[in-house]
């Protein structure tokens, strides 16, 4: 796995869909790809808001955001059956974003907001240092309480790359399938990584 910078990526150029931004991804996206890398991802979920374009101009496989995921869960469940998406921020959750991820309906998506919490908001604003323990309860008990308000929600997504490490504690809690940015990197890094089968045929 190799990791790179996207110059002059701030937090809040991503959460707000700054078009600056797009020459840069692509730009970082296809140095990977002159290097050899078989697939790219990125961390934060708000990445997504370019992903049709860095897909279109690149030649290998391109992942940007836990909510391309979206389409995939939803083909799994029943018709009346919704998704829980815990964000970092709502409001960065447009429907350009969505489209670009694939997702051209929302109306089966609840969404759990984690940018006023009073712990989680201080990844949001850079404040420096959290509470790990209190960030923990604020993310479980807000997927609780989005089970408790919609009943027939069948699987939570977590769209922040900060969520992952709470996502046992989340299952545990709401005993539902959790998906994430590492779900979503499994899932690709599998496909390019296959192994000479060993069994019966």
């Amino acid at each position: 796995v190799q990791y790179k910078l996207v110059p002059g990526c701030t937090g809040q150029a991503l959460l707000s869909g700054d078009r600056t931004l797009l020459d840069g991804i692509i730009q970082t996206a296809k140095q990977f790809q002159s290097e050899g890398a078989k697939a790219i991802s990125a961390a934060c979920g708000f990445f997504g808001q370019f992903q049709s374009e860095v897909a279109e101009a690149l030649d290998i496989p391109v992942y940007l955001s836990s909510l391309v995921q979206i389409p995939w869960i939803e083909i799994g469940l029943k018709s009346k059956q919704k998704i829980g998406v815990l964000t970092a921020y709502e409001a960065g959750l447009t429907s350009n974003l969505f489209q670009s991820c694939g997702v051209n309906n929302t109306d089966r998506l609840v969404i759990g907001d984690l940018s006023r919490e009073e712990e989680f908001s201080a990844i949001l604003e850079g404040r420096g240092s959290f509470d790990n323990d209190k960030i923990r309860m604020e993310v479980v008990q807000k997927a609780i309480e989005l089970v408790e308000l919609e009943p027939d929600i069948a699987a939570i997504l977590l769209e922040c790359s900060d969520l992952p490490p709470y996502a046992y504690d989340i299952q545990k809690a709401a005993q539902l399938p959790v998906y994430d940015y590492i779900s979503l990197i499994r899932w690709v890094h599998f496909a390019n990584s296959q192994r000479p089968y060993v069994g019966f045929i």
